[in-house]
């Protein structure tokens, strides 16, 4: 962790990449950390909310056909602009007065988070490619830590009594300055065209692997969309403290992923994947189980170190499969996470309306669990 930092520090193209992959996480965390007040406001309940949550993955499933487009279309300047594009849209949905507005707005904030994504990750292989360095775990760790300040420092304006719009506001502002006093930096970044289509359905021979990522991006979108909803609602908890779910999940996944590269060295990358999938099994039956406010906080804290490098090496293992060209493996991935996204919020709200939260979290585990078993069957089998 340590030497990402020194990278960072010293070499501005990966220190400019790295907070960008931080922007779009600052702002992320603080809408989700404050979602239950949008919940109330607009007095909606599970199954609806969760109906309304699925305008951002559906946004961002829509765009992912013309994202690698949209970058070729625009460039050295793809990050920057698209970076821009997000933090305008960023603030929308609390400006929400209804279900439909809602949905609306997530869709947008969807449409610019997928391309922003696309061009911020080409944008971490392109460093790579041209400084021969190693950046993209590290890139996805700045993610993570800023999804745990963003939740965080939002309990903490929520609990002071900060109008929500005033916050997420506030935040784009700060992050399109950052980004246009780091445009000298990233429009000189090197970059390559890519022919390949952003959206792509896996090969046969990445159906495990895709199945995989599948599981564990439906539990980091529950994570995101629900912990502070079932901190607040189930057990009772404060804003502050519901916001911490999801800032415990956050700061594990930034530890697990700037260290990820030398714990896959140590342990490989199959047995990783098993193990990582287990730990978010049992993290999310620790939150279930405890009546507790701090006990779950701790589980989904755990949740968070269990995934942690669990989808940087689905995308690693899928680059890295005999017969398949590196970039349709990656997308491959990716489209199967973005499926998991897209289906997380309406299934989960179902079935926390009609059964409970608990019982939403319990399917989001067993999902967990069963790529857990799918990761160890490929690590027996000989998977790659």
């Amino acid at each position: 962790m340590i030497k990402a930092m020194k990278l960072f520090a010293y070499h501005m193209p990966s220190l400019s990449v790295g907070l960008t992959f931080m922007t779009l996480s600052l702002l992320f965390g603080s809408w989700l950390a404050r979602i239950p007040e949008v919940q109330v406001a607009l007095a909606l309940s599970e199954g609806r909310l969760g109906i309304a949550l699925l305008g951002l993955p559906f946004g961002a499933l829509t765009v992912m056909p013309f994202a690698t487009w949209l970058s070729n279309r625009f460039g050295s300047n793809a990050m920057s602009m698209s970076t821009i594009l997000f933090c305008l849209a960023a603030p929308l949905p609390a400006l929400a007065d209804g279900f439909w507005s809602l949905m609306g707005s997530l869709f947008l904030v969807g449409l610019t988070n997928s391309f922003m994504n696309i061009s911020m990750n080409a944008a971490a292989a392109n460093v790579e490619r041209a400084y021969k360095i190693s950046i993209m775990s590290s890139c996805h760790g700045m993610f993570s830590l800023g999804a745990m300040i963003g939740a965080g420092s939002a309990g903490l304006i929520a609990s002071m009594g900060v109008p929500l719009h005033f916050h997420l506001l506030g935040v784009a502002i700060i992050m399109i300055s950052i980004q246009l006093l780091l445009r000298p930096t990233t429009s000189q970044i090197p970059r390559e065209k890519s022919e390949s289509s952003a959206f792509a359905l896996p090969p046969v021979a990445l159906w495990g692997l895709a199945f995989i990522g599948f599981c564990i991006m439906i539990g980091e979108g529950a994570i995101a969309d629900w912990s502070a909803i079932y901190l607040s609602k189930s057990l009772h908890a404060n804003p502050f403290i519901a916001s911490l779910g999801y800032a415990g999940f956050s700061l594990t996944m930034a530890i697990g992923r700037f260290s990820g590269d030398r714990i896959t060295l140590t342990l490989g990358r199959q047995k990783i994947i098993t193990i990582g999938s287990l730990t978010g099994t049992a993290g999310l039956l620790i939150a279930i189980v405890s009546t507790y406010q701090l006990i779950a906080v701790i589980g989904f804290t755990l949740v968070g170190l269990g995934f942690s490098i669990v989808v940087p090496l689905l995308f690693s293992a899928a680059a890295n499969t005999p017969g398949i060209h590196a970039s349709a493996g990656i997308a491959a991935i990716a489209s199967a996470g973005i499926v998991g996204f897209l289906i997380a919020p309406p299934v989960i709200g179902m079935i926390s309306e009609y059964v409970g939260m608990k019982a939403g979290l319990g399917f989001v585990a067993i999902l967990a669990f069963i790529a857990a078993g799918v990761s160890w069957r490929r690590e027996e089998g000989g998977g790659g």
